[in-house]
């Protein structure tokens, strides 16, 4: 009996096809993934290109809000500050003007004054990595100069009024700085300008005739800087609302990307057996029924 020839060729394409589904499990069982090229899933690997996006938007978005929020608290912890600095010049102006100190305290109190506007000043010029944080977009440029030769000395802002904001993933925009010029010498709440003045009023060691109007002045610009101060503080609440969600935002694509094209070790190796198995069988069925073709071709 002769093999028939189309049977043969149905049992080497069937032992190329395990052969090729052996090697495609096996792949998969080496990398770890179901999918390691186009033709095998083009629909997942069109879903883990976009996942892939989404995840790299979202770890883009926590390593500059890590160092903007280091930032912003920075700039909090300098307002808070300024804060405490601007009550003490307060309570120094206001001791002054009470009529009952002589002129030498008056003057003393002048002096520490002064050294409370050089202080706020150099708060006003803090840095943070390199760049001054109160600058608006010029962050290369020290906000404030003192020109001390004019009575009373001028704090000259040399920063822009640009304010920035991160946009999260989600599309919200946060609010990333306050220009100096909003805090410092703002039209009506001049902080700078009035310790200036109040420096001023009471370097004669006399109080001036403006000391006491000058006093009020700078609590209302104290009011101010704590009002510029919230909104620092609704920025870092924002911020670290915006860090939880994505943070947990891409923990969740992560585990869709992983079940989207991590491969079922278990099945596969199974699969893989069985597949191992059929093309032992198929081998030992071609040999067969080689040898049986050969023998029958000897008779003849």
């Amino acid at each position: 009996m002769r093999v028939n020839p189309l049977y043969m060729n149905d049992l080497v394409s069937s032992l190329d096809a395990t052969s090729q589904t052996e090697q495609t499990l096996t792949e998969e069982l080496a990398s770890g993934s179901q999918v390691n090229s186009l033709s095998d899933d083009p629909v997942a690997v069109g879903e883990n290109v976009l996942l892939s996006a989404e995840i790299g938007n979202d770890d883009t978005f926590l390593q500059t809000a890590s160092t903007t929020q280091s930032a912003l608290q920075m700039s909090d912890s300098v307002l808070g500050e300024v804060v405490s600095q601007l009550t003490s010049a307060i309570s120094l102006a206001t001791e002054a003007n009470n009529g009952t100190l002589n002129a030498s305290d008056v003057e003393s109190i002048g002096s520490q004054l002064a050294g409370i506007r050089n202080e706020v000043l150099s708060l006003a010029n803090t840095t943070y990595l390199g760049q001054y944080i109160f600058s608006g977009s010029q962050g290369g440029t020290a906000p404030y100069t003192l020109d001390t030769t004019t009575t009373p000395a001028t704090a000259i802002y040399q920063g822009d009024s640009d304010v920035t904001c991160l946009e999260t993933p989600s599309g919200q925009q946060i609010q990333l700085n306050v220009p100096g010029n909003q805090i410092f010498s703002a039209a009506g709440a001049d902080v700078l300008g009035t310790l200036n003045a109040l420096v001023a009023d009471f370097s004669s060691g006399t109080p001036s005739a403006t000391a006491q109007a000058d006093t009020e002045a700078l609590s209302t610009a104290l009011s101010y800087v704590t009002q510029q101060r919230v909104t620092i503080d609704n920025s870092l609440s924002r911020l670290s609302a915006a860090q939880t969600y994505t943070q947990s935002e891409q923990t969740q694509l992560t585990s869709v990307q992983t079940t989207l094209m991590q491969a079922d070790i278990g099945q596969i190796a199974t699969q893989l057996s069985t597949a191992e198995t059929q093309q032992a069988a198929l081998s030992q069925v071609i040999a067969a029924m080689g040898q049986q073709s050969l023998f029958n071709d000897l008779d003849s």
